[in-house]
């Protein structure tokens, strides 16, 4: 683990703080979202892929924060794009069902975005476009009995972090 030291003096007390990174045992950590190519998977030619052992998302609880609005038609399209692209890696319902809930309720949608965007899909991370990683995150929520509202999910860094997921296994 790396650690950086600041060292601030007031007065005559010296305040040292120590930041670091999360450790590996800490309680508050889950492994980000498995996606694993099969050998069936039709993504093109064989990347190689590498696990990081120790890659950790550090949970969030945005429990006091409104519910993610998203429209209906939104996750529609979101349906196809996941059926076309990420469904090709994800195995039918890897990314709905209770593990999901446990992962992900509760916790601000810019959370679950923003790692879709920087990592899916595998072989071109972030090659989709940005209408796509919502419709996507939009049809996600909705699989996990999410309600769509009456305004659609924005690309908005704000509102995304504003917002919480509101998921349940039925």
């Amino acid at each position: 683990m790396r650690l950086s030291r600041l060292v601030v003096t007031m007065s005559s007390a010296v305040v040292v703080a120590i930041a670091g990174c999360a450790s590996a045992g800490g309680v508050n950590v889950r492994p980000p979202l498995a996606a694993r190519l099969s050998a069936g998977a039709t993504t093109g030619p064989v990347v190689p892929l590498t696990f990081d052992p120790s890659a950790r998302v550090i949970l969030s609880n945005a429990s006091n924060l409104p519910i993610a609005s998203f429209l209906a038609s939104q996750a529609a399209r979101g349906q196809r794009v996941y059926e076309e692209t990420c469904g090709t890696c994800h195995q039918p319902g890897q990314l709905v069902g209770q593990t999901f809930v446990d992962n992900w309720n509760n916790r601000r949608v810019y959370d679950f975005y923003a790692l879709v965007r920087a990592t899916m899909p595998l072989d071109n991370p972030g090659g989709l476009k940005e209408a796509d990683y919502l419709d996507v995150v939009s049809f996600v929520l909705q699989a996990n009995h999410a309600a769509p509202g009456r305004d659609s999910l924005k690309a908005d860094t704000v509102a995304l972090r504003g917002t919480k997921i509101s998921v349940r296994f039925p």
